[in-house]
């Protein structure tokens, strides 16, 4: 079962409690749900519109993905609402990496996240500098989905 969230609409300042965000949910390419929540602490809201009840996908969850730990005494069963608020972080935090992109030159050295603002310099020369110091840093502006992919891995394993 492959889900996924498209028409995300994130609002930072209306999330007090919980994320504010209003979604569709797709499951396998079709439509399943509408999914929102107003960002004041309660439960996500799903609206079905496609074949798949919240119920089946809990179920489907359950038995394909890990149980989740908030720490080591405390786990809770992977269900809908664990899976579009790991999708919604990745949509989120990808967002802000790419504007991230546009004034920094973002790099990964030694597993970690650094970025070095541009302050109006090309691209080109800070990538020279930062290369000087650090040969192996693998620099994510201007590299494929992969090495943007291996970034947001990293981003949200600091989160």
């Amino acid at each position: 079962m492959q889900i996924e969230l498209r028409r995300i609409s994130y609002s930072a300042a209306l999330s007090q409690e919980t994320s504010a965000f209003s979604a569709e949910v797709w499951i396998d390419g079709e439509l399943a749900f509408h999914a929102r929540n107003q960002g004041t602490g309660g439960a996500d809201f799903y609206h079905q519109v496609g074949r798949w009840t919240v119920a089946e996908v809990d179920a489907w969850l359950k038995a394909n993905r890990p149980v989740r730990y908030l720490d080591e005494n405390l786990g809770c069963d992977h269900d809908l609402e664990i899976e579009v608020s790991d999708l919604l972080l990745r949509a989120v935090e990808g967002r802000r990496l790419k504007r991230l992109l546009r004034t920094n030159l973002v790099t990964i050295e030694s597993d970690e996240i650094l970025q070095y603002p541009l302050r109006k310099r090309p691209l080109a020369i800070v990538t020279r500098a930062v290369r000087a110091t650090n040969p192996t840093a693998v620099i994510v502006n201007d590299a494929g989905d992969e090495v943007f992919a291996r970034a947001l891995d990293l981003l949200l394993a600091s989160c």
